[in-house]
């Protein structure tokens, strides 16, 4: 019976330990899994790059209302591999010193690893290019610190053939059912294609969204130095 009891107070020892110690780990690993995909990112071409663009998905890994919060149990199981396949640009904010892979849609397993495109018929330069990612109050981790950026703040996306480069002009809260500011209607409002970076207005649950939009400035030639200049 003692050895029984024994055993019973070294796993709730063990259990509260792990309890403890899991959300900094699901970070630590959160935040390697986020630069991995930058890593991974380096090594794919522009031609694989348009062949993932090409291929098409189900509409419902767009809805990003499907999304969960970033859990740190679901963050410490998920052990998968980055999938190249869904790898379609990358997206660089020098003000924020905001370095993220660009994925195909809004699925929990592309939040978990970089930012994902919100329309299936998004095109970089064009119309309202949509991003959407995770807030979970960590300013180091995803698009933690977007709420952060300035009107003038240079935003730059890449498919690794052409740069796009887009500037700050807006930012707001809405509800998360106002979801106009995802068409290209805002785009045509101002003008020129715009770019639209969509998360959550605090790093615990909510019903706001926050947005930042650009305007589109230039497009030119793919270069990495350039494409992650600080300027």
């Amino acid at each position: 019976m003692k050895i029984l009891r024994k055993i019973i107070f070294l796993l709730l020892v063990i259990s509260g330990v792990i309890l403890i110690l899991l959300p900094t780990y699901s970070k630590i690993k959160l935040r390697d899994e986020v630069q991995t995909a930058v890593k991974v990112i380096e090594e794919v071409t522009p031609e694989e790059i348009k062949e993932n663009e090409a291929k098409e998905q189900p509409e419902e890994i767009f809805n990003f209302e499907q999304v969960e919060e970033i859990s740190p149990t679901a963050t410490f199981l998920d052990n998968r591999p980055i999938d190249k396949s869904l790898l379609i640009g990358q997206l660089v904010i020098p003000s924020l010193e905001m370095n993220l892979c660009i994925f195909k849609g809004t699925t929990n397993y592309n939040l978990l690893r970089g930012i994902g495109t919100m329309k299936a018929d998004d095109k970089m330069g064009e119309g309202n290019y949509t991003l959407a990612g995770h807030n979970n109050g960590d300013k180091k981790l995803l698009f933690g610190s977007l709420m952060d950026i300035k009107k003038g703040a240079i935003v730059r996306i890449t498919d690794k053939t052409d740069i796009y480069e887009y500037k700050i002009y807006d930012t707001k809260v809405v509800e998360s059912t106002a979801l106009d500011l995802l068409e290209n209607a805002e785009a045509n409002k101002v003008g020129k294609p715009i770019i639209s970076l969509m998360t959550c207005d605090k790093g615990t649950w909510t019903s706001n969204r926050f947005f930042a939009l650009g305007k589109f400035v230039k497009k030119y030639k793919y270069d990495k130095e350039t494409m992650e200049s600080k300027e």
